[in-house]
C-alpha cells in the first residue's frame, strides 16, 4: 500500500511549459484526499517550489517538501526546517577554485539567492534564476562567508562547456561532494551523502512510514537515488537511460500526464 509520494518537479510534475495540467493536480488532490502523503522532491530552492506548493494547498495541512535535492527539507505550512546540510566556506572556496577558467559559469546557491562569481551574470544564470523565481546578484568570491549558508554550486552554461567541465571534475571532487548533471546546462555539486533519496529516507522515518510504501517519480540523473530508495520507483518515459535502468515502472511522459498516470495505475489500485 502506497502511503507517500514524492515527486520531482521538471521534466516529471509539470510539461514542457512548466505547467501542472488539471489531469495531474486533480490526482494529486485526490490521493491526498485519500490521506496519501505527497511531498514535492526537487532541485529547486523553496521559492521555485511555492507555486505548484500553493496550487495544490500545501499551505494548509501537514505537507512538506524536499528542495536543493536533498539538502533542504520544510514543512510548509509551519515554515519548520526539518533538515539543512549546506557546504562549509573552505568546500565552497576549493569548488570555486576548480572552476576558474572554464567557459560554464560558476553560480553559488543560498536558501534565498543566487549569486554570480563572475564578472557577469550570463543568460544561462538568468534564465535559471527566472525559472525557480531567485533573485540574482554577482558576488565577489573574497566576500563569501560561512554565514551565508551555501546549498551548493552550479556550474552553468552552454550545454557544451558544461559537458568539457563535467568530463574534468577529478576524482576528489567526486570523491568528497554530491556531483550530479541534473539539466543539460548545468552541473550540481553538493555537500557529500545529499541527495534526494537520503532526504526522503529521513522523512519517511520521520513520518513513521515504511520506505517500502514509498512511491518516487522522476525523470532525470538527480533522482537516481530517491528511485533506488523507494518501495516502488516510477521513472517518466522521458527519463534518462540510466534512470530507467533501475526503475520497477515506467510511466507516460511529463507531455502525457505520466504523473497521474502512474499514481492511478500503482497507488489507487491497490
Amino acid at each position: 500500500m502506497i502511503k507517500m509520494i514524492a515527486i520531482d518537479i521538471d521534466g516529471t510534475l509539470v510539461n514542457g511549459e512548466k505547467v501542472m495540467t488539471e489531469r495531474v493536480k486533480g490526482t494529486i488532490k485526490e490521493a491526498m484526499r485519500r490521506g496519501i502523503k505527497i511531498v514535492l522532491c526537487t532541485g529547486r530552492p523553496p521559492a521555485g517550489i511555492k507555486p505548484y506548493a500553493d496550487e495544490l494547498g500545501f499551505e494548509t495541512g501537514e505537507d512538506y517538501i524536499i528542495a536543493q535535492n536533498g539538502a533542504y527539507i520544510i514543512r510548509t505550512d509551519t515554515k519548520e526546517v526539518v533538515y539543512k546540510k549546506t557546504l562549509s566556506l573552505p568546500e565552497v572556496q576549493e569548488l570555486y577554485e576548480f572552476g576558474k577558467g572554464f567557459a560554464a559559469g560558476t553560480l553559488l546557491v543560498t536558501e534565498f539567492h543566487y549569486y554570480s562569481l563572475e564578472d557577469e551574470i550570463t543568460e544561462p544564470m538568468w534564465e535559471d534564476a527566472k525559472l525557480v523565481n531567485m533573485e540574482i546578484t554577482i558576488l565577489d568570491p573574497k566576500e563569501m562567508t560561512e554565514e551565508m549558508n551555501f546549498m551548493k554550486i552550479l556550474y552553468i552554461g552552454e550545454e557544451s562547456d558544461v559537458d568539457v567541465i563535467e568530463s574534468a571534475v577529478p576524482d576528489r571532487i567526486r570523491d568528497n561532494y554530491y556531483v550530479v548533471r541534473s539539466q543539460k546546462y548545468l552541473v550540481e555539486v553538493m555537500a557529500k551523502d545529499t541527495n534526494k533519496g537520503i532526504a526522503l529516507t529521513k522523512l519517511a522515518e520521520r513520518l513513521g512510514i515504511p520506505i517500502e510504501e514509498v512511491m518516487a517519480l522522476g525523470d532525470g540523473e538527480n533522482d537516481y537515488e530517491m528511485i533506488q530508495a523507494a518501495g516502488l520507483g516510477v521513472v517518466m518515459s522521458n527519463g534518462t537511460d540510466n534512470l530507467k535502468s533501475i526503475a520497477n515502472e515506467i510511466t507516460l511522459s511529463n507531455e502525457e500526464d505520466g504523473v497521474a498516470h502512474a499514481i492511478e495505475k500503482w497507488a489507487f489500485t491497490e
